[in-house]
């Protein structure tokens, strides 16, 4: 079972989510008596539990209950190369629902979706996929039916995306517009800053420093 954004549960609910991790049962609505259950339980928050904890927001038992296997997932606006990986899942998804043919996105659409900051996350991803692919009347998504708040960010900070051909060309464009700075060149391009180093070591470029 999934619990998204655990930190956010009441107490009420955290005592009786505590005694179904002790115990290992549930009593459901209406019955007395409680059933066994074998599940596995993940659960995700965007809060730190520890200060919930100090704030008397989060109880301390549930919380070492659940902290076992940690998985800290960066931002999306730190991982920009999952973003095609992303749009295109959000996309088969929308198109299972909706009947809608998309099955592409367009270079330009991928640049805009590279260069936007993503406040609101992989949710936000993808409410920005449903809202242009509902609107697309074609087999390719556009850039111009993205979001606004994509649409107006500025175009100064985009550089095409890594191909097989010329990307040493791109990554020397990244490191001039960055100034240098390799990890800003990194996020220009979309890639992790382990593939942008790796990249580096490839080509043999020894031009520009980490922040």
């Amino acid at each position: 079972i999934f619990l998204d954004e655990i930190g956010d549960i009441p107490m009420a609910a955290q005592t009786n989510l505590l005694r179904v991790l002790q115990e290992g049962e549930v009593t459901r609505v209406g019955e007395s008596k409680p059933r066994k259950v074998d599940v596995r339980v993940i659960a995700a928050t965007n809060k730190n539990l520890e200060s919930e904890v100090g704030n008397g927001n989060f109880r301390s038992d549930l919380l070492y209950r659940i902290r076992v296997a940690r998985i800290m997932l960066p931002p999306l606006r730190n991982r920009r190369e999952d973003i095609p990986l992303l749009a295109k899942r959000f996309m088969e998804r929308c198109r299972v629902m909706t009947g809608n043919e998309v099955s592409d996105i367009s270079q330009e659409a991928l640049l805009a979706l590279h260069a936007y900051d993503w406040p609101g996350n992989v949710r936000e991803l993808n409410s920005a996929i449903e809202f242009a692919t509902m609107r697309c009347k074609g087999s390719t998504l556009p850039e111009q039916l993205l979001p606004p708040e994509i649409l107006n960010q500025s175009t100064s900070i985009r550089v095409p995306l890594p191909t097989n051909g010329g990307e040493q060309e791109r990554i020397m464009s990244a490191l001039d517009r960055s100034g240098g700075n390799r990890t800003a060149a990194a996020r220009l391009l979309g890639m992790s800053r382990a593939t942008f180093y790796r990249r580096l070591q490839e080509f043999g470029i020894s031009r520009g420093q980490s922040d």
